[in-house]
This record gives C-alpha cells, sequence and structure tokens, in this order.
C-alpha cells in the first residue's frame, strides 16, 4: 500500500468522511475503538491502571476517547488534558461525553509536576501527526519526568509526541519515547527510518477503514509490502512441470574461509525453489560444497583459493555474485568482467561484489539494466557516499536507480527495495535475530532463485524480501531470535510459502 505525508493522511481522512457519509466525531470513535481493542490484545488479559495524556486537538480526542472506553471496561483511568484556550470540535465533543463519568481529569502544561501511579500504563495522545516543526525544548523535561516515572509501557497513539514523520529528526527534539506505537492505517515513513529507533521500540498498523481508492490515489513513491500485495506474485506450478521449468541459476562466490557464504546462498536457492543450481568456486570449496549440499552442481575455478576466471554465464537464467568472494586483484578483474560482458544477464550483486564496485570511479557504469544490488549499510555507504539523515539516503539511492535502471535493495529492519522506476517499497517480515553472519547470503539465493524462475525484478525483490523476513518470522517460532541463525531461515522458506499459500 501506498505510504501518505501528514498533508495527504488529513486529505484522506477529509473523503473518507464525504464517502462514507459519516461525520468527523464517528471516524475518531471507530479510530478510538481500534486502538483501544489493540492496546487490550497487547496487554493480554492484565488489569493496569492508565494514565492518558490528552492535547488539544484530533489526536487528544483520540486519548479522551480512549480513556471513556477503557472506564467502561473497568480499568482505572487517569487523564491529562493539556491546558489551551481553544481545542478541536471533536476534542470538546469527547470531553462533554466524560462530564457524567467519574474519571479523574488533570489539566496541565508543559511545567507541571505530573503523578504517575505504580502499575500504570502511560497512552501519548498529545500531539499526532500533523507535528511539522520541533516542539518547545520545555517539554525535554516534561517527556524525561513521564520517562522516569517508570510506568508498565508507554503506547503512543499514531505517533509518539514530538515525532515528526516527514522529515529527519536531530537526537535533540523533544519527543516521548515510545515501547509501542499504535498508528492509524497507513505507516508514517519515519517509522521506517533506522533513527526512528531513539524515539519509539516498535509499531503496529491499527485499521480504521480509510477508503482505499482514495488513499491508492494520492502520489507517493513510498510503498508498504503486505502479505495480500505478495500473494498475487506467486506464480502457479504445473503438474507436468520438469527442473528445467524452474530455472537453472549461478551462485558465484567463495574464497579461502569464506566457502560458507557460497553454501548459504546455493541452500537458498534451491529451498525457494530453483529447479538446477550450480555453484562456481574456488578449488579450495570443492570438497565442502559437494558435502554439505548434495542437490548443488559444482564447477571450479582454476585457482585454489580465490576466483581468477570468468566462466560462461549464457546457459544460466541468472547469476549471483559476490558472496564470500574476497577482493584479490584478480578477482577483482572476473567481478568487473562478468558484469561489462553480460548486459542483459539477469545478476544479484552482493558482500564483496559491491566492494569491488565501490572502489571503481564510476560503479554503476558496470552494472547491467535490472540488476538486483544488496548492499547492508556500511556496503551501501561505500558505493554511494555519506549522507546527512535517512530521507537523503532514499533520494541519492533513487537518483542511482532511475538514472542507471537497477534495484538496490538497502538491507534493514524494513528493508528498503529502492526499484529501477525509483519507488521504494518497505518490506514488513523480519526481525532482529536475522542481524546474523550469512542472512544476507541467504537473501542472494532467494533473490537468484526468484529471478531464474522467471520473476521480474520488480517481483523478485518484493517477494525475494518479503519471503526472506517471513521465513526468519516463522523460525523464531520455534529458535529463540538470539539462536538464529542463517541457514535456519532457509530451513523455513518452506514454511513461508506455505503461510503464503493457505
Amino acid at each position: 500500500m501506498k505510504i501518505l505525508n501528514s498533508g495527504q493522511i488529513k486529505l484522506l481522512d477529509q473523503e473518507t468522511i464525504a464517502i462514507q457519509n459519516i461525520s468527523s466525531w464517528q471516524l475518531m470513535e471507530r479510530a478510538s475503538e481500534a486502538v483501544t481493542n489493540a492496546i487490550l490484545d497487547k496487554i493480554k488479559g492484565q488489569q493496569p491502571a492508565f494514565s492518558i495524556f490528552c492535547g488539544k486537538g484530533n489526536n487528544g480526542g483520540d486519548g479522551l476517547a480512549i480513556a471513556r472506553i477503557l472506564f467502561r471496561k473497568n480499568f482505572e483511568v487517569h487523564i491529562f488534558l493539556l491546558q489551551a484556550e481553544q481545542y478541536s470540535k471533536e476534542n470538546l465533543e469527547n470531553q462533554k461525553r466524560l462530564k457524567n463519568m467519574s474519571i479523574n481529569v488533570t489539566v496541565f502544561n508543559e511545567n507541571t509536576t505530573v503523578d504517575i501511579h505504580e502499575n500504570t500504563i502511560v497512552i501519548d495522545a498529545l500531539f499526532g501527526n500533523g507535528l511539522h516543526t520541533p516542539l518547545d525544548k520545555k517539554w525535554k523535561d516534561f517527556f524525561q519526568q513521564i520517562s522516569d516515572s517508570l510506568p508498565l509501557s508507554i503506547f503512543a497513539v499514531d505517533l509518539p509526541s514530538g515525532f515528526i514523520a516527514d522529515r529527519a529528526m536531530d537526537e535533540d527534539y523533544p519527543c516521548l519515547k515510545a515501547d509501542h506505537v499504535f498508528t492509524f492505517e497507513i505507516p508514517k515513513t519515519g517509522l521506517l527510518f533506522p533513527a526512528s529507533q531513539k524515539w519509539l521500540a516498535d509499531f503496529s498498523i491499527v485499521k480504521i477503514d480509510l477508503d482505499k481508492n482514495i488513499r491508492e490515489s494520492f502520489d507517493s513513491f513510498y510503498y508498504f509490502v503486505e502479505k495480500k500485495m505478495i500473494k498475487k506474485f506467486l506464480k502457479p506450478a504445473s503438474k507436468f512441470s520438469h527442473k528445467g521449468t524452474f530455472g537453472h541459476v549461478l551462485i558465484m562466490g567463495g574464497s579461502y574461509g569464506k566457502i560458507g557464504a557460497t553454501v548459504l546462498s546455493s541452500l537458498a536457492a534451491l529451498k525457494t525453489g530453483s529447479g538446477l543450481v550450480t555453484t562456481y568456486l574456488p578449488k579450495c570449496g570443492y570438497n565442502i560444497m559437494q558435502n554439505s549440499i548434495t542437490e548443488a552442481m559444482c564447477i571450479t575455478d582454476p585457482g585454489e583459493e580465490y576466483l581468477s576466471k570468468a566462466p560462461d554465464l549464457n546457459t544460466y537464467q541468472a547469476v549471483a555474485i559476490g558472496m564470500g568472494v574476497g577482493q584479490h586483484k584478480e578477482t577483482e578483474k572476473l567481478m568487473l568482467k562478468c558484469l561489462k560482458d553480460n548486459p542483459n544477464q539477469y545478476f544479484v550483486i552482493d558482500a564483496d561484489a559491491l566492494n569491488i564496485l565501490s572502489k571503481q570511479k564510476k560503479p554503476f557504469q558496470y552494472v547491467p539494466k535490472n540488476a538486483i544490488l544488496t548492499p547492508h549499510p556500511k556496503e551501501l555507504q561505500r558505493l554511494i557516499g555519506d549522507w546527512k539523515d535517512d530521507f537523503e539516503k532514499i533520494e541519492k539511492v533513487r537518483a542511482i536507480a532511475l538514472k542507471y535502471e537497477i534495484n538496490i535493495l538497502i538491507k534493514g529492519a524494513y528493508t528498503a527495495s529502492i526499484l529501477s522506476d525509483g519507488n521504494c517499497y518497505f518490506n514488513s517480515t523480519g526481525n532482529w535475530g536475522m542481524a546474523t553472519a550469512g542472512s544476507g547470503d541467504t537473501l542472494s539465493g532467494i533473490l537468484v532463485s526468484l529471478l531464474g524462475q522467471g520473476y521480474s525484478s520488480y517481483e523478485a525483490c518484493l517477494l525475494g524480501t518479503y519471503l526472506h523476513g517471513l521465513a526468519g518470522d516463522l523460525a523464531t517460532e520455534k529458535i529463540h531470535p538470539h539462536s538464529l541463525v542463517a541457514s535456519d531461515i532457509s530451513n523455513f522458506i518452506s514454511a513461508a510459502y506455505f503461510d503464503l499459500t493457505k
């Protein structure tokens, strides 16, 4: 689904109200009920008290409605209402509805000392998605006293107060750090960037039935990849299929001490469904590969410890290069020659192949159109140089992807697939346990397998990253994230397919 900016979301709310013939207060009530249900599901039967901080606008109105709903469900509720000369009409409506209820209400400002009792969950409904500039520095101390009171959790409604979703934030901006954010309908862009971890631990999307057709009509190059979208990509298999139907791919990598990277990529390619997988590696890797994966074919380079001679790539539907390959001078020449001499081949370019490219004055001139590059943050930095913030990073990569008609995956918590059309797709699967050696090699194996099976680069990027993350998520249902290793991800690709096809 498209990710919208704060102005577009405001228009989406207004259009939804008009199309569904409801009032703005009714939409607020719907949203508040949805968030309350999500909160109760999160705390799973606990009976804490709630301190709910409500601002003067509609985010505060949501908080007041949540307070009313929780009170009716027999929770102890204390409202902290921001002192203001003027409140939104929906906020005032919710204030009226609270008058006949015995809920404790404290009016406060940023200089107030607040008392939060033990066994309390704080709900932050002070400032929502409309914030475009930093809050006054006075709020920093106020937010700190809330955090220092050690509540059970701090839950934010839509966004943490002080968080600006559509632009980069300086580290000293006042913002109330949330343990969990319940964001309405659409993930906000800033939530998906690494810098957000300073202000929130996690978020979930709360659906409130905003009009989907209107949402998709807005201009945006940011997308959030969900299961519904991915399911449409899956190709049906015929009972008359044979191994050639599912593609022959080449995994080209490995060097002395790093043969395991090629093993992991080959395993992932087979588990993803490749009909044939051939590995091309130095002689030192032959026995390791043949003993590790009996289903993979193996061709050795003349070099004993590193790759030195380019193989014929024309017999393969797709090629993955770079995993564990090292950066020997002969290997560098080989990598560049393979890319330059095969402009029509489908490539996945990873690891040391990226580092070799980054040494060149014009690295992207070697990259064939439609290739998929899979850098982690340091590899990306070596390729494109520094960036001042996550927004600039995306813009720099978009410019390169558009100019050279290539696809660049920025690996991370919400892996960003920036495609040759300039659109940026954030993946929704995966977990911190996947931050382990070989996880990227596994992703490269998945991607090259999908290309070999006939998926377009666009489909392979989105399906591949989703499948990779989903396999990791399913693995952590059986294996603690601390103990997860890359081969576990491959071993749960089958479970991921079952999940997508049920």
